[in-house]
Order: C-alpha cells, then sequence, then structure tokens
C-alpha cells in the first residue's frame, strides 16, 4: 500500500482528485457509475435467481437481503467495488426476504435500566 497512514492516503487522494481536469472527473466518473450499475445488477439478479432461503420468494430483488450467517462480516455486499469481491462476502451469506430477514434477527429489548430509572419515580407507601 502506497500510503500506511490512511489520513496520508485521503489527503493524497484529495489531492489527486483536485489535480484532475474536469473533462477527467467526468470520465473517471462515468466510468465508475457503470461499474456500479453492472455489480448492481448482478446482485439483483443473483438474488432473484437465489430466492429466500426460508420461504422461497423471489418476485422482486428489492424485497430480498443478504444475511451474514457465517465468518466475519468485512463489507456490506452492496458495497463491493467488484463481482469477484461481492462473490467473496456472498459466500458468508444467505439470501433472505425482508419479513423472514426481519422475524430471523428479532430481539426483544426491554426498557434499559438507567431510563427506567431516570423516568420513574419509585413507590414508597
Amino acid at each position: 500500500m502506497p500510503h500506511a497512514d490512511p489520513v496520508e492516503a485521503r489527503a493524497w487522494r484529495r489531492r489527486w482528485w483536485a489535480a484532475l481536469s474536469p473533462e477527467r472527473k467526468r470520465e473517471k466518473a462515468a466510468v465508475a457509475n457503470r461499474r456500479a450499475t453492472a455489480i448492481r445488477r448482478w446482485l439483483d439478479a443473483y438474488k432473484v435467481q437465489t430466492g429466500c432461503v426460508d420461504c422461497g420468494y423471489r418476485a422482486h430483488h428489492a424485497a430480498l437481503h443478504f444475511d451474514h450467517v457465517n465468518g466475519t462480516k468485512t463489507l456490506n455486499v452492496c458495497n463491493a467495488k467488484s463481482i469477484a469481491q461481492a462473490k467473496r462476502e456472498i459466500e458468508k451469506c444467505e439470501v433472505r426476504c425482508a419479513n423472514c430477514h426481519a422475524v430471523k434477527t428479532f430481539t426483544f429489548y426491554p426498557c434499559k435500566p438507567d431510563i427506567f430509572a431516570a423516568t420513574y419515580e419509585a413507590v414508597t407507601e
């Protein structure tokens, strides 16, 4: 890696971007947009093809989520910068519809003790 320090790397990228001509910035943005669109379309097709592991729903990609169930999550699949990177992250996931995902991950959190103590007075009688 050219810059071990993330702050230095960020500063270098900002200087590099500022030095580009407006035409070159538009070209680079267009390439990045085409890449992101291709990745997004691939992910959408993958979700519809795979369907929900619990109920089998596969009508629309927007209602299907990648649920990380194996290994350590390193990024959200939708933030992958390449299809290969997305595939590596998908290996740790199962596709679930929004409803099944919500039910699977639901946990009930009772009122926090500090909030409860701050908002209610103890009955002394």
